[in-house]
């Protein structure tokens, strides 16, 4: 039973962890070697002092990460120990080599994160929804595994299991290699002068958002895991080799090939992070631009029972009307199109993404 917490590290994830944990009524102590961080995150989740922590988190650099875990698991024989360092078997292999503490210890890697780093941006609601990755060949005992599920249920979660190895070969796929291409693409924007990019869209926005991340951090990811990122690089570069032959060669078909791939690896990615992708129907509705219209059709979902999963609303501004589109089962589209139609909406041919 987690009452009472000490985390070391005082950057996005210690202290959004922090504020989460604080939120949910437990003592929290938070520490970090860098005073003006440290004293940030203090203020910001109103820090105790805690003399033998539940459960201690450490939330480090990965390149002292092994390190500090073997210095709090020496310090505190009392309390458990637990990293979210994004590489693992290495560390694993640091830990196994003190027998006596290794009870004390578990893993677990948060795949939440933004491309801002520091307490400064850190945000209790960061890990809502998010799938945590615990390390089994960290697990001693069945109290570990305890305080782990339920760190994670505190924190929003949802817990997923990995080996080491398994852990580091997904994240270099699932998270490293997304970074190195966002940083790729996001330096040819040097060389292309400012009034051309005045031209560019959201699509552009997108895939280099992560290209904002902390420089010094990920260069250590990258070096850290670079056993496993760099086959899965090495396929990246295989494919866009084979573009660029394509395109000498004028294949269209090959080319097509290329992007349906694309479409059917989109298609994997779940709808929220951490929860199982579902197949929705889209119904577009166009409504007049004044109030109640949309609390209208809300109304008429409550009335026959139908659940709307996600909405967007494309709307600018002086524009009379305005185009609502509704995510639902495939049933409750039907079932809503039809009576929305019979009390006169503007109901649009139902359409799937």
């Amino acid at each position: 039973m987690i009452r009472t917490v000490r985390i070391v590290g005082a950057g996005l994830i210690g202290t959004s962890v922090g504020l989460r944990l604080k939120s949910a009524g437990l003592s929290v102590e938070i520490t970090d070697k860098d005073q003006s961080a440290m004293k940030l995150a203090q203020d910001l989740i109103k820090s105790e002092l805690i003399i033998e922590p539940d459960l201690i988190v450490v939330a480090v650099p990965t390149k002292i990460n092994s390190e500090v875990v073997i210095q709090q698991l020496k310090a505190n024989p009392n309390s458990r120990v637990c990293d979210l360092a994004s590489i693992k078997s290495d560390l694993l292999l640091e830990v196994a080599k003190f027998t006596e503490l290794k009870k004390n210890f578990f893993s677990l890697h948060p795949m939440a994160g933004r491309e801002f780093s520091g307490a400064e941006n850190s945000r209790a609601d960061l890990f809502d929804g998010r799938a945590w990755i615990a390390i089994t060949d960290s697990f001693q005992n069945s109290e570990s595994k305890g305080m782990a599920q339920q760190l994670v249920d505190l924190c929003g979660g949802s817990l997923y299991w990995l080996t080491s190895a398994e852990h580091d070969q997904a994240v270099a796929r699932i998270s490293h290699l997304p970074q190195i291409l966002s940083s790729a693409l996001a330096s040819q924007m040097l060389k292309i002068n400012e009034e051309n990019l005045n031209l560019a869209g959201q699509g552009l926005r997108d895939l280099t958002r992560l290209a904002s991340a902390d420089t010094g951090l990920w260069s250590q990811i990258l070096l850290e895991n670079e056993r496993e990122i760099k086959p899965a690089l090495m396929e990246m570069i295989q494919s866009l080799q084979q573009l660029l032959n394509n395109l000498d060669a004028r294949d269209l078909n090959s080319i097509e090939k290329f992007i349906k791939e694309g479409n059917l690896g989109k298609a994997k990615i779940p709808g929220k992070h951490g929860a199982k992708n579902r197949d929705y129907s889209f119904l577009p509705v166009v409504i007049d631009d004044k109030p109640g219209e949309l609390a209208r059709i809300f109304n008429e979902c409550a009335k026959i029972s139908v659940n709307i999963e996600d909405l967007t609303i494309e709307h600018s501004p002086g524009q009379e009307t305005g185009l609502i589109t509704l995510a639902l089962s495939a049933k409750d589209c039907q079932a809503l199109s039809s009576h929305l139609q019979s009390l006169q909406f503007k109901v649009h041919p139902i359409k799937n993404r």
